[in-house]
């Protein structure tokens, strides 16, 4: 029914994923695999809602509908079991705006913010451009997967800690985060007084047989949390630019609302709202259908890496269509390898500093391509894997 096997050139369209990074490296021979969003047509129900949008040929202000609540309060019941007052949700454009606006209006200018590390990039900035001191919350491997350890957590909260920054799947790790794990986690900043602001943009994308647990299971045990999420990431169009939080607590939710509106980011892109309306509606099918083939792809790129690189270890993948790859064994530095990929192999992945310290020895890998395009990259590697691994 949906065809993710057609491979769409997306060069030359302003794309952040092909055209900005060629422009990086100076070339146009790479393929690129790190950039998180999908080579993948969007639902067609999105493309309709867009056409209309288009066919009615102005393009005036737009304001937040009974729709984008109503689709947002059934996505989540549907997804996460739970029901939410309209009230709770609050527009904001990205998830990226939505936490630089929590830390910088729910904390203090002199407070901490704790981060696990290694994590996706935006988050610590939200942190220290906002001038907060960033508490690094190092994840350990236990049992073969990342883990929060909360002895070292306690260790490193101080008085001056505000709130606890989560995402949820873990981006990069691939972790979804365990119930246990999480209520231990909300006890925590209950405990601690930290306002729990909870990333869950890659909720919706699993693993075979993983179910999501979320912050909001937890709002009746501790209410001083944010869940921020949005469609763009589950259906492959963060170009729209939209997403939403709930904040169940009305003294945070005035607050943060506030300084939405001072910023002046009250009124959605057009394409938006009927976005969220088609998507959440209409498009459960086509997920369904892209979870598998992201599955099948990730089986795919075990058994070649296994096959013919073993040097490279996939971490377990629970969420997130994107792979967290062990280097180590091979024994080279980042920078050995990030030239190898570039001028060796002609493959783009996000290497470890983009992720902080603690994701030092690692890749992250995004799968959610057609399957010829990650075959032609694992087959560019194979081809040169004897100048990297005798090195």
């Amino acid at each position: 029914m949906y065809n993710f096997d057609k491979i769409i050139n997306r060069r030359n369209t302003n794309c952040a994923k092909w055209d900005t990074l060629a422009a990086m490296y100076g070339r146009n021979d790479l393929i690129h695999l790190g950039v998180a969003d999908m080579d993948f047509e969007s639902p067609k129900p999105i493309l309709d809602a867009f056409s209309k949008v288009v066919d009615h040929k102005i393009f005036g202000y737009t304001d937040l509908n009974d729709g984008f609540y109503s689709s947002i309060q059934r996505w989540i019941n549907k997804q996460l079991g739970v029901n939410i007052p309209r009230e709770w949700i609050v527009f904001c454009p990205r998830i990226n705006i939505a936490s630089s606006i929590c830390v910088d209006t729910l904390t203090s200018p002199s407070s901490s913010v704790i981060l696990n590390s290694p994590a996706y990039s935006p988050l610590k900035e939200a942190i220290v451009k906002n001038n907060r001191r960033l508490i690094e919350n190092s994840l350990v491997i236990k049992n073969g997967k990342f883990t929060m350890d909360f002895d070292h957590l306690e260790s490193i909260v101080d008085d001056d800690t505000e709130m606890f920054i989560l995402c949820n799947p873990d981006n990069p790790s691939g972790r979804v985060w365990s119930r246990k794990e999480l209520e231990q986690l909300v006890q925590f900043c209950k405990e601690k007084d930290l306002i729990l602001f909870s990333d869950e943009i890659h909720s919706d994308l699993l693993a075979e047989g993983v179910k999501h647990n979320s912050a909001l299971h937890f709002e009746e045990l501790y209410d001083r949390l944010i869940y921020a999420n949005s469609p763009t990431k589950t259906f492959n169009i963060p170009g729209v630019i939209i997403s939403y939080m709930i904040i169940p607590n009305e003294e945070l939710r005035d607050k943060v609302k506030k300084s939405i509106d001072r910023i002046g980011m009250h009124n959605p892109n057009i394409f938006s709202v009927v976005a969220v309306e088609a998507a959440y509606n209409h498009c459960d099918d086509w997920l369904m259908s892209v979870k598998d083939y992201v599955n099948e792809n990730e089986k795919f790129v075990r058994s070649f890496l296994e096959e013919n690189m073993k040097e490279f270890v996939v971490m377990p993948r629970e969420g997130t269509y994107l792979l967290w790859i062990d280097y180590t064994a091979l024994g080279v530095s980042e920078d050995e390898l990030r030239d190898w990929f570039i001028n060796e192999a002609k493959v783009e992945l996000y290497m470890a500093t983009n992720f902080g310290k603690d994701g030092y020895g690692y890749i992250r890998m995004n799968i959610a391509a057609p399957r010829k395009l990650l075959e032609e990259a694992l087959n560019n590697m194979k081809n040169v894997y004897h100048k990297i691994k005798h090195k």
